[in-house]
Parts: C-alpha cells; structure tokens; sequence
C-alpha cells in the first residue's frame, strides 16, 4: 500500500491560469491571485517556462508591485552608516532624520545620492523645508476611525500603529482603497513591513523601515524578491496523453498549503524540469470524497514541483520554511 507523506508548505502557494483559458500562469510566493476557469479540468496542461521579468527597486519610486499591481515603496529611517549603504545598494536612497540631525543628512548626501526627509511637528519636509507627508500615531480604534482620506491630509500619510498591527492595517487599506494617497506605515522588524504589504491582499502603499540593522534591510530585499515571483509567466500548452502504464505501488506526496485553492489553482510537477504538469488541487467535490481546496495531491516522491525563483526540488524535499526556496 502507498504511504501518504504530507507537508504544510509556506513558501510556496500555487500556480494560477491568468486566463480563462488557461494559456499561461503565474508562479505565487507570497500572495493569492485566483482564476475561476470557465470550464471543468478536461484536460492536462504542460508548463513550460517562457520568460522571466526583472523588477527594479527604489524609494521614492516604485520598489515592488503587488497583488493589487500598485507600486510599493520603502523609505528608511536610520542613523546607521552601514544601514544607509545597503539600502541605497538595493535602490531605497530616501531616508528620514530627526530635525537635529541635518549634520548627518548633509554628511551622507556628499557620499551618497540620497533624497533626505525630516520629522518636525507631526509632519515629514524635504530639504527645502517643504511638506511631503503627514505622520499620524494610531493607538485605539476612535483614533483609526478617523483615519480617513477626506481629513485633510496630505498626498502621503506615515501611521505609527505602535505595537497594534494587523487589523488598523486591514481598515486602512479597506479606507484609502482607490485614493490617491499613500499611506506608509513606521515598521521596525521585516516581518512587520510583510504584514503592511499583505493586508488584505492588497496591502499599504509603503513603509517607513525603521532599523539599525543591516539584516533588516537585506531581510525585507529578499522579501521583495520572492515577492516578485509573480511576475514570471510560464505558459501552458496542451498535452495528449497517449498511454497509462501501471509502474507499482509507491510513496506519494500530497502537499497541504496554508491557504484556500479554487478551480483553476495546482502546483506544477514532473519528471523533467523543463516540462512540468499543472496538477489541480482537490478544490472540487466528487461522487466519492469530499473537497479539500488546501491540497495537491501531488504525485510520486521522486518528482520535480516548481517553487519561487525559478527553481526545482523534489516533492521529497519540501519544507514548510520559506526561506527553504529563498
């Protein structure tokens, strides 16, 4: 009898047809994109890699795009050399001092080219002393309701949601959805700045890093990249399958992934990197078992599945840690 190996994986999510049909499809890291198909699985899909799309970062001008295809952005606020070095390296050269640290401004826009900012009196200027955002502290929901794109504010808005984090950023997003301002939120750790960009699939407009780590800062780039795994298109090609032949009873794995998949969704798996099936997920019901749309049940343990960066590893290998694919 087979054994059923099974593995919660984080670091990848599934593989989803852009259209309705099913012509190509985007490798998904970080975030869900769903595609309901137009018509039942009828037939087996072949992917094959077509292109990959390199993705420039920067601060003041789009660093990421998401899934709702807006530009995200990332200013830092640091008083580290090292800090300062890195971030300009990967393309964020916009930074916030205190206003008693002009010295230190003037001292890294002669080594660097930076685009300074300073906090002074609950609003954030450029270098010629003019405004370029509001800075808000939110720490109770009275203060979060009016938080609202009407106020009065300014075309950017930099929260301080101090240690409250998910559900004001989820209410922000539902908030300033198709306004033009771009709210920032002040985060301290990586992680926190994952949270901002993922609220509700759509997440803020940017974030204020505010580190002294360069860890930090390499941290929130390898973010970025696995992010932008949605912009490899592989596409698919129709397959005929002309003859089933019964290779014995073996060990096989089913991959439990730590979200919802609907018709249309599945990981790409193989024998051959360069040819990879679009095995479905088990989102529809049958006569005989009911749908479990977190799972693919997805072949034997020797194959290949398609994970971020363009790579392989054997279904064997799969771990729920996603800096396993990193």
């Amino acid at each position: 009898m087979a054994v059923l190996h099974s593995a919660c994986v984080a670091g990848i999510r599934c593989f989803t047809p852009t259209t309705d049909t099913w012509n190509t499809c985007r490798l998904i890291s970080s975030h869900k994109y769903s595609m309901e198909a137009s018509n039942g699985i009828k037939e087996i899909q072949l992917a094959q890699k077509s292109s990959s799309a390199s993705i420039g970062l920067g601060s003041s001008t789009p660093s990421s795009s998401g899934t709702s295809g807006k530009s995200k952005r990332v200013w830092v606020w640091t008083e580290s050399k090292q800090v300062m070095t890195a971030s300009v390296e990967r393309g964020w050269n916009t930074f916030i001092f205190s206003s008693r640290s002009r010295e230190l401004a003037d001292e890294w826009s002669s080594i660097a080219l930076i685009h300074p900012l300073f906090i002074q009196e609950g609003a954030i200027f450029d270098g010629e002393n003019r405004s370029v955002a509001t800075i808000l502290e939110v720490s109770n929901p009275q203060e979060l309701e009016q938080l609202q794109p009407d106020k009065g504010l300014g075309e950017n808005v930099v929260v301080d949601l101090l240690d409250w984090q998910v559900i004001p950023a989820e209410n922000i997003v539902a908030a300033f959805q198709g306004s033009e301002k771009t709210v920032f939120a002040i985060s301290k750790t990586p992680l926190e700045a994952q949270v901002f960009f993922e609220a509700l699939e759509q997440g803020l407009g940017g974030v204020v890093l505010k580190v002294e780590d360069v860890k930090a800062i390499l941290d929130l780039k390898d973010y970025f990249d696995r992010r932008d795994e949605v912009s490899n298109i592989l596409s698919l090609t129709k397959a005929t399958v002309t003859s089933v032949q019964v290779a014995g009873m073996g060990d096989r794995v089913c991959v439990d992934l730590c979200s919802l998949m609907r018709p249309g969704e599945g990981l790409l798996v193989g024998s051959f990197a360069r040819g990879l099936f679009l095995v479905h997920s088990e989102c529809l019901e049958s006569n005989y078992i009911a749908s479990r749309p977190f799972r693919v049940n997805a072949g034997p343990v020797h194959a290949y599945v398609a994970v971020p960066g363009g790579k392989t590893c054997y279904l064997s290998e799969l771990k729920s840690a996603p800096e396993r694919f990193s």
